[in-house]
C-alpha cells in the first residue's frame, strides 16, 4: 500500500526533470564543436583599375599657356585615362599612389594647319599621383604634344602639381588651391620665331577652384594665373616675350549627374562652361596673331560643354 500510494509523487518528480532537461536536448552538441555564428555579408573589394571618359565640345582650342590654337567652326576633344591604384595606407603619411595613363585628341571641323586635316593634335599622358594624409596631393605628368598637321615638331613636357584640400578647414568656403610647375623637355610648346634663339624653359601656375552646390547641381569657379619665364614665348624677332604673368584664366562651370544611367554603365556627369583668358605677353601675343590672325585680341571668351564618364 505504501507502494502504491507513492507512485504518483514520483512520477510527477520524474514529469519534472524531464521539462527541465528538454531546453537542453533540443540540438545536441559535442565536445569541441563551436556555437554557429550568424552570417555576415562582406563587401567585395574594391577594382584597383579606374577609367575616365570626357567628350568636350568647344567653340575655340585654347591652351592652359594661352595659344588661341583654332577660333572657327566646332572643336571636339575627346580625353581618355586609366587610373591604377598601386598603394593605399589611408592612416599613413603616404596613403595613395596610383598610376595614369591615358591620351587626348583635338578633332576640328574647320581644317587647318601646315598640312591643312581636321584631325590637329594628338596627346599622350602618363603620371603618377601621391596622396598624403587626407588634403595634400602631389601630381606628377608627362605630356607629348604631337601635331596631325605638321604644324610644330613633336615636343615632350614635364609638370608637378600640389593640390591642398582645404575644405575641413573651411567647409563650404573651400578654396581648393594648388600651384603647378611646367618645364619643356624636347622642343617649344609655343611658336616658334627664330629656332636659334629658342630654348626649352619653364613656367609656374597658381590657382584655386571654388564650388558650391544648388540641389543636384554642382557651380565651380577654376582660376589660374601663369608667370612665365622670359623666354617661353618667343616675338617676331626672335626676343623672349618677357618674364612675368602671362595668362590669366577664370571659369564659370555647371555640372549635372545623370543619375538615372545605371551605376554598371559607369557614373555619367553632364557639365557646359565659359572661360574668360586675359593675355599679357608680347611673345604669346606674336604667336596667336599667326595661328588666329582674325581674332588678335588679348582678352578671349571660349564656350564649352560635353559628358564625363567614370568607371
Amino acid at each position: 500500500m505504501k507502494f502504491i500510494q507513492s507512485l504518483p509523487l514520483r512520477s510527477a518528480l520524474a514529469g519534472l526533470v524531464l521539462a527541465a532537461c528538454l531546453p537542453f536536448t533540443t540540438a545536441p552538441l559535442v565536445a569541441g564543436t563551436p556555437a554557429p555564428k550568424a552570417v555576415v555579408e562582406t563587401k567585395p573589394p574594391e577594382s584597383r583599375l579606374h577609367a575616365l571618359l570626357q567628350l568636350d565640345f568647344s567653340d575655340h582650342y585654347i591652351t592652359p599657356r594661352g595659344l588661341n590654337v583654332e577660333n572657327e567652326g566646332m572643336i571636339f576633344q575627346p580625353l581618355f585615362l586609366v587610373f591604377l591604384d598601386l598603394y593605399s595606407n589611408p592612416g599613413g603619411f603616404i596613403s595613395d599612389v596610383s598610376l595614369t595613363g591615358g591620351i587626348w585628341n583635338s578633332f576640328h571641323t574647320h581644317e587647318s594647319g601646315k598640312d591643312p586635316g581636321h584631325w590637329n593634335e594628338l596627346d599622350p599622358i602618363l603620371g603618377l599621383t601621391f596622396k598624403f594624409g587626407d588634403s595634400w596631393k602631389l601630381d606628377t605628368t608627362f605630356t607629348c604634344f604631337d601635331s596631325m598637321v605638321d604644324s610644330y615638331p613633336t615636343s615632350t613636357h614635364f609638370e608637378a602639381k600640389l593640390s591642398f584640400d582645404d575644405s575641413k578647414y573651411l567647409g563650404a568656403f573651400a578654396l581648393h588651391p594648388w600651384v603647378a610647375f611646367w618645364q619643356e623637355l624636347d622642343e617649344k610648346a609655343t611658336v616658334v620665331f627664330n629656332p636659334a634663339t629658342s630654348d626649352s624653359t619653364f613656367y609656374f601656375t597658381l590657382g584655386i577652384n571654388p564650388s558650391f552646390n544648388v540641389g543636384k547641381v554642382k557651380f565651380e569657379f577654376p582660376t589660374f594665373i601663369n608667370l612665365v619665364d622670359g623666354d617661353f614665348y618667343q616675338q617676331f624677332d626672335g626676343s623672349g616675350g618677357g618674364s612675368g604673368l602671362a595668362v590669366f584664366c577664370t571659369e564659370v562651370k555647371a555640372s549635372l549627374p545623370l543619375d538615372f544611367v545605371p551605376k554598371d554603365l559607369g557614373f555619367w556627369t553632364l557639365y557646359a562652361g565659359v572661360k574668360y583668358y586675359h593675355l599679357d605677353n608680347a611673345g604669346l601675343s606674336d604667336g596667336n596673331s599667326v595661328l588666329t590672325p582674325n581674332e588678335h585680341r588679348d582678352d578671349l571668351v571660349q564656350f564649352h560643354g560635353g559628358i564625363s564618364i567614370f568607371f
